[in-house]
């Protein structure tokens, strides 16, 4: 039986200075989560800055940095968890000064799974408050703005990086599917089984301000891994995710593929380092 609270999870790998804003918005909230567990994907601990916050910090050992374990993380993060509430943070995102009040005000039901309102930064903060977070930040033009509770059916639109639930919830969704690794397509599959189970899709008000980064567009740096997982995802579920991903790998002569495969994906060659250096951006809010 799990004691009543909130148990707060962060996996992360690297991006010490965006870890360290996360905590140091955790740490200036009007509430604290009962405990905040940080699951670090690498070789070794890294030595954190001093945030004032009381930390369960584990390390996840990590063989091949190419193909970090995300799935795994979480589910490593809520064994090593004690409350019957979990909630879930991306490395990258600082929460609001009330998101955590929020998630103890809020009543949680088992057979729900609910996702919080993600709105992206357009440049970098540091020594930010409430109002900086909210004049520098745009929701994302793919997700549906929304200032109270509102129940979705697609959940395709589930993104794991801000999410809630409780623990009978996740254990009966049966976690992440540890198979994922690397990039992508772990976080729709998590989704998919709660359908399955006709467990409710929700989206709250609850906001979070994810912290700008370089990434590719297309994600050429992560191909292998993007391919591995649609593979897996496909056999599984009989629909391509990431489709827009794999579409412009296919337009490039990278990978054998169309919206009407059915047979594994074929990878025909590998980008070049230039290739992903001409897709990289380096400050935009989000892909």
């Amino acid at each position: 039986m799990r004691t009543e609270g909130i148990s707060l999870i962060i996996i992360f790998h690297k991006r010490m200075k965006h870890l360290i804003n996360t905590l140091n918005g955790l740490a200036r909230g009007s509430m604290l989560p009962d405990e905040i567990i940080l699951i670090e994907m690498d070789s070794r601990k890294s030595q954190l800055e001093e945030t004032g916050l009381e930390i369960k910090h584990k390390l996840l050992e990590v063989k091949n940095k190419n193909y970090l374990p995300i799935a795994e993380a979480r589910n490593f993060g809520v064994y090593n968890s004690k409350f019957n509430k979990l909630a879930f943070l991306d490395v990258d995102c600082i929460p609001s000064e009330s998101y955590i009040e929020s998630l103890f005000k809020f009543n949680f039901h088992d057979d729900e799974l609910y996702m919080g309102l993600p709105k992206y930064l357009f440049s970098e903060v540091e020594n930010f408050n409430q109002e900086e977070l909210d004049a520098k930040s745009i929701i994302h033009p793919h997700r549906p703005e929304h200032n109270k509770v509102k129940i979705i059916e697609d959940y395709g639109m589930f993104w794991s990086l801000t999410f809630f639930l409780t623990y009978d919830t996740f254990k009966k969704i049966g976690g992440f599917d540890n198979y994922y690794k690397g990039y992508g397509a772990e976080d729709t599959d998590f989704a998919f089984k709660a359908r399955e189970l006709n467990i409710g899709f929700i989206l709250t008000p609850f906001t979070v301000y994810h912290q700008q980064h370089s990434f590719c567009r297309p994600p050429l740096n992560s191909m292998k891994s993007i391919v591995r997982n649609c593979n897996y995802f496909y056999k599984k579920w009989q629909i391509w995710p990431m489709a827009n991903h794999l579409e412009e790998f296919a337009k490039r002569s990278l990978i054998l593929w169309d919206e009407n495969y059915t047979k594994p994906i074929k990878i025909l060659r590998q980008p070049t380092i230039k290739s992903i250096e001409q897709v990289t951006v380096l400050d935009e809010p989000f892909s």
